[in-house]
């Protein structure tokens, strides 16, 4: 469902494929948090904000722990080539 102002929680895991608890916690730990709320207080996402969930989801389908995709989303002094150079390595080792 969308709203005036965005996505509704549940629209937005629907769309993405993962659950509303997931979205949940990953808003309570500040990886992908909602940019908005309607006025009864439930979570509304805006396009940037599920850009970002499809971000977090690439790297967690890499390996990348939360904690380290947060650094990489938040940190602009982060060279993401070279974190994923580096996934890229760990992954051919593994294979």
């Amino acid at each position: 469902m969308t709203t005036g102002e965005g996505l509704t929680v549940g629209a937005v895991a629907e769309l993405v494929g993962v659950s509303v608890r997931t979205l949940h916690h990953w808003d309570r730990i500040g990886l992908a948090p909602a940019s908005g709320r309607t006025w009864s207080g439930y979570r509304v996402y805006d396009d940037d904000d599920v850009a970002r969930i499809h971000r977090v989801l690439v790297y967690r389908e890499l390996g990348f722990p939360l904690a380290e995709i947060g650094v990489l989303l938040d940190d602009p002094a982060v060279d993401e080539r070279a974190h994923l150079a580096r996934q890229r390595e760990l992954l051919v080792q593994q294979i």
